[in-house]
């Protein structure tokens, strides 16, 4: 097909960031809850937040302008998550709640909806939200291009030249270059094939061939485009795109949301679209990407010792070759280990050999069907208004440590299943219950009856730390009925 050549029309530019996956590949440091794209490690802040600031200088200015979508069970984690941000921009983010998690053609179609409502001629970028990006010049080359190619009707994926042989990857092999649209650095080509996870002898000829890109998962298109060309691909796109349109059309209907959505076939944006449409192009570059899709990632962190064994954490290794240590409290040492990661967080210990580095998750299967929490809860939450660390867990028991930033307060609430002993350790405490208010200093507690409506506020200005003792039938983070927040926060 022929492209027309079209410049920046002044349409809607938004990005919109997948963060509805579970990456439960890289447990224990991630949990249902806790997923992959909030863990620090690498960097000093969230694969989440990166994501965020990777797109903000591109896209409108406001809340329109970022769009997260996920599931229900995620989006207030991600909310509270992006709140504590000393960075209030990650705060200004609209979030799109998927009825059901379907893969990312219905996630990334649901989005498309919402938009078309709004701006029949908007574009969107579309990325991960747990992937590691360099984000310097190639990459403000790469967006400009890809704009100006769905401006002209195209739907685009942004590539990597590959540095090394990767059979995990997805490939797209390059055709026609397309250099009207070249912008800097950009050199788009059309997109001719889509190759998922090679084998190794195939992926080395991609390299050496060097007409093959990695697939980083990042897309540029009209929104309207990406309806059009789902409904012509087949019968199941046809579904997702009918369906995504009525979702959105029909908030006040959760149920049949739910319903509807659920009933649509799990399939990738790849696979539903991309591989079947003729409009496609690719932009490769050099942006030094990784998809973070295993705990091998984590050979990232640190420099290796001379046995090839990389090390975060405290700890001795001794003739240990070639493996990795990550360990975020204990002192974890090792003797005469050879391709093997060892991974240990504050309640749970992993250790595997590093070619099984994919099979994390029939861990975390066996590991969810014993019903063990460590699964699902994570140890550190953060909040707005600061944080809390589960140190001891029980039956009938919890035991955490309030950290409450100075001038912020948890909301005004009650639980129906506890109560709770609140100890302070460090800074001073504005403490509310019922309709009493009282100081409460290092060394001094207050107890809250269960059904009781309560607060705690920092009043000092140093952090308030405070241990939290919690005792009844069920101490579930569920357990919460907010009456006055300052985060319009529901019940979480």
């Amino acid at each position: 097909m022929s492209v027309n050549v079209s410049e920046d029309t002044g349409s809607t530019f938004v990005a919109v960031i997948l963060a509805g996956g579970s990456g439960m590949r890289f447990w224990p440091l991630s949990r249902e809850i806790s997923p992959k794209q909030l863990l620090s490690i690498f960097g000093t802040e969230s694969l989440v937040a990166q994501a965020i600031h990777r797109v903000l200088p591109y896209v409108e200015p406001g809340s329109g302008g970022v769009r997260i979508v996920t599931g229900e069970r995620l989006v207030d984690e991600l909310r509270d998550h992006l709140a504590a941000h000393e960075d209030s921009r990650l705060q200004n983010v609209t979030y799109l709640v998927e009825p059901m998690s379907r893969n990312t053609a219905p996630a990334i179609a649901l989005a498309a909806a919402a938009l078309v409502i709004e701006d029949p001629d908007a574009v969107m970028i579309v990325l991960p939200s747990d992937h590691l990006l360099d984000d310097g010049p190639e990459w403000a080359d790469a967006i400009a291009s890809a704009r100006s190619l769905a401006e002209a009707g195209m739907l685009v994926t942004i590539g990597t030249r590959p540095n090394r042989v990767e059979p995990g990857y997805g490939h797209i092999r390059g055709g026609q270059p397309l250099g009207e649209f070249d912008r800097g650095s950009a050199h788009p080509v059309r997109a001719v094939e889509f190759i998922e996870k090679p084998d190794a002898l195939r992926a080395a000829a991609f390299v050496a061939d060097g007409g093959y890109f990695w697939n980083a998962g990042i897309f540029v298109m009209r929104a309207s485009v990406l309806l059009e060309e789902l409904r012509a691909a087949s019968l199941d796109g046809r579904q997702i795109a009918e369906t995504a349109e009525w979702v959105v059309a029909h908030p006040d209907e959760p149920s049949e949301c739910r319903r509807r959505f659920g009933g649509l076939p799990s399939l990738s944006i790849d696979y539903a679209v991309m591989e079947r449409s003729e409009r496609v192009a690719v932009i490769p570059g050099d942006l030094h990407w990784s998809d973070v899709g295993s705990l091998l990632a984590l050979g990232d962190v640190a420099d290796a010792d001379s046995n090839g064994t990389v090390r975060s954490g405290r700890g001795i290794d001794i003739e240990t070759q070639d493996s990795i240590v990550y360990s975020t409290d204990r002192l974890v040492a090792t003797l005469g280990l050879k391709d093997t990661i060892i991974v240990d967080t504050r309640d749970a210990t992993l250790v595997l050999a590093k070619d099984r580095a994919q099979d994390v998750r029939k861990v975390v299967d066996a590991l969810r069907a014993a019903g063990a929490e460590e699964v699902i809860l994570p140890k550190v939450s953060l909040r707005p208004w600061g944080s809390w660390t589960s140190l001891l867990v029980g039956p009938g028991y919890q035991i955490k440590l309030l950290e409450i930033k100075p001038g912020c307060k948890p909301s005004l609430q009650r639980h129906h299943h506890r109560s709770e002993h609140w100890i302070v350790v460090a800074g001073a405490a504005l403490v509310t219950l019922e309709r009493e208010t009282s100081e409460v200093h290092v060394n001094e507690g207050a107890y809250i009856p269960m059904g009781a409506v309560h607060r705690i506020a920092n009043c000092g200005k140093v952090p308030l730390k405070v241990i939290e003792v919690q005792l009844g039938e069920y101490v579930g983070e569920d357990d919460i009925e907010r009456l006055e927040d300052d985060w319009n926060r529901g019940d979480r």
